[in-house]
């Protein structure tokens, strides 16, 4: 057998199918061949150029999405948003040669990619895929030097927020292509997105979002929060400080809060805005505006008398936290915060001249201010407001509104009158227009039974040595979901909450802080009341204040008078 292949081998290997064919099939075969080539090379050109339009399409895209964003500054200049240069690494899969190795030799530099999903998208028809964002120097100095065909460096915009959780609320965040989603982020979204603006020409910059805080203020203020809701244990609070004489704010807190950086990581409740979207009863400290408008509409003045004794209305009788008995005079039912005493005067004021006010003050309607989250006051139709719903709520209970809401009620009730629009941009030098609401004479009356309250009565915690302090405590019991859906309030379930103003003669800084469910302790003697909570934490920031801003104290005669 090995004889016979060694005699045929040279002729059966010289008989190929281009020896044996005529020359007619040798050219009908050359064409064939050549149309073949030539429809392989035009479907392959077709293949490249699709690939790489659909690749410049997404870089197209994603630098859109990438344009600079301005700087977001406080009301002195500070740094709060700013966008800094960070390279994301991303591939081609329609050119990467070896997936396998490529995707072993990242993970050498990249450790905490997902191998498998990034191998599965390198074998897919995709032609733009991300394989990992924000990339360190240090590593895309590494991946550099691979020289791995089919991936790329794009240098985009990452947001920064340099003071973190410190103004989650106030600041928002951004997406991960730099749009706005929530706060001013959000509201300022066009303003902060200069569409003109390209990479690497600072120049074109604009001027940054200046807003009205005080970025030092915002620190104390967040800080001495947070000492209370420890050492009360208090499930929230929020706290806010405003210029009542322009309706700037100053510092405004949240807690719980979140790191702007990482919103997908945070909790509804420490998303949730309590300042501008939480709508609640005020509880005793809106005695402050049913005092005022008394006053203003002329249904009582300072020395009026109510006998606190008793009281019932519709067949409810109504209450006091410290039962008193006989006649008192308008500013000790302010300054013994009697439930009893401010629904008698309520009667004298009567239910449409108090909805007349509530409607000028703005409790009534959605909160106006630049932030997206706003709620909305819950209150009685014209059908259920009665007699006892008027009585009620002239000490806080039966409509409920955001703590935003009440501080812009409060900002005539201390500054003359003049009712302002709050805001968080920082104001130019123009003079702000308001609205006139309340009287001179009825500002000068209020700030005199603020100031009473810190002095005598259930304030004294927020005094500070040698300054004039006013303002008034509240703690509203909170509203509950019983048995079959009746709606009860419930004693130990309770929020308490301080207005104060600095100084109280001529205020020049009103604060509002309220803690949410707080719990008693051994060193307040079992109580949680805002004597003991919400007043001692806006004395320690008033005192913080005064340091900061090198506050004069006050003269004996300002005392007096």
């Amino acid at each position: 057998m090995k004889q016979i292949w060694e005699k045929w081998k040279p002729t059966i290997k010289s008989l190929t199918i281009w020896n044996v064919c005529s020359k007619n099939t040798k050219i009908r075969l050359l064409m064939v061949i050549c149309v073949f080539s030539f429809l392989f090379c035009t479907v392959s050109y077709r293949l490249i150029i699709v690939a790489t339009n659909v690749y410049d399409k997404n870089i197209n895209s994603f630098k859109k999405n990438h344009q600079f964003r301005k700087e977001i500054v406080d009301r002195n200049g500070n740094l709060l948003a700013v966008n800094l240069p960070s390279a994301s690494l991303f591939a081609n899969p329609q050119i990467v040669l070896d997936p396998e190795t490529s995707v072993k030799k990242l993970a050498e530099i990249l450790p905490d990619i997902n191998k498998a999903k990034l191998l599965a998208e390198l074998k897919s028809n995709k032609s733009f895929i991300w394989v990992k964002r924000d990339v360190l120097p240090s590593q895309q100095e590494k991946i550099t030097s691979l020289g791995l065909l089919g991936f790329e460096f794009e240098e985009e915009q990452k947001r920064i927020y340099t003071f973190s959780n410190l103004l989650s609320h106030v600041v928002g965040y951004v997406g991960r292509d730099s749009v706005g989603l929530s706060g001013l982020e959000l509201a300022y979204d066009k303003y902060l997105t200069n569409s003109d603006y390209e990479l690497n020409e600072p120049k074109n910059r604009k001027a940054p979002l200046q807003l009205s805080i005080d970025i030092r203020l915002q620190s104390i203020l967040s800080e001495e929060i947070d000492k209370t809701l420890k050492q009360f244990k208090a499930i929230g609070a929020v706290g806010i400080i405003a210029d009542p004489n322009n309706g700037e704010i100053l510092a405004l807190v949240n807690k719980p809060d979140f790191d702007p950086h990482y919103p997908s990581l945070a909790k509804p409740e420490e998303l949730f805005n309590i300042a501008s979207l939480g709508i609640y009863e005020m509880g005793s400290v809106f005695k402050a505006l049913t005092m005022a408008v008394g006053f203003d509409t002329g249904a009582i003045n300072m020395n009026d008398a109510y006998d606190i004794s008793y009281m019932k209305v519709g067949g409810f009788q109504l209450k006091d936290y410290t039962p008193r008995q006989g006649w008192h005079s308008v500013p000790e039912i302010f300054l013994y915060s009697s439930n009893i005493g401010t629904s008698q005067i309520m009667l004298e004021i009567g239910k449409s001249n108090f909805k007349k006010y509530l409607k000028k003050l703005g409790l009534l309607d959605q909160l106006q201010i630049e932030l997206p989250e706003r709620g909305t006051p819950l209150f009685p139709s014209e059908k259920r407001w009665n007699e006892l719903t008027s009585v009620t709520m002239s000490y806080g209970y039966g409509i409920s509104i955001s703590p935003l809401h009440f501080v812009r009620a409060m900002l005539p009730v201390v500054n003359g009158g003049t009712l302002y629009d709050l805001t968080l941009l920082k104001r130019k030098d123009e003079k702000v227009i308001g609205t006139k609401v309340f009287s001179e004479n009825t500002s000068t009356q209020m700030k005199k039974l603020f100031r009473a309250v810190v002095k005598e009565g259930n304030g004294k915690r927020a005094e500070v040595k040698g300054y004039l302090i006013g303002g008034k405590t509240g703690t509203a019991e909170k509203l509950s979901q019983g048995a079959g859906g009746k709606k009860k309030y419930l004693k130990n379930s309770r929020a308490s909450s301080f207005l104060g103003m600095l100084p109280a003669s001529n205020p020049q800084y009103i604060i509002f802080i309220r803690f949410d469910e707080p719990k008693p302790t051994k060193e307040s003697f079992g109580f949680a009341t805002a004597s003991w909570t919400a007043a001692p934490t806006a004395g320690r920031v008033f005192e913080r204040m005064i340091s900061l801003y090198g506050l004069e104290p006050i003269e004996q005669s300002e005392e007096e008078s």
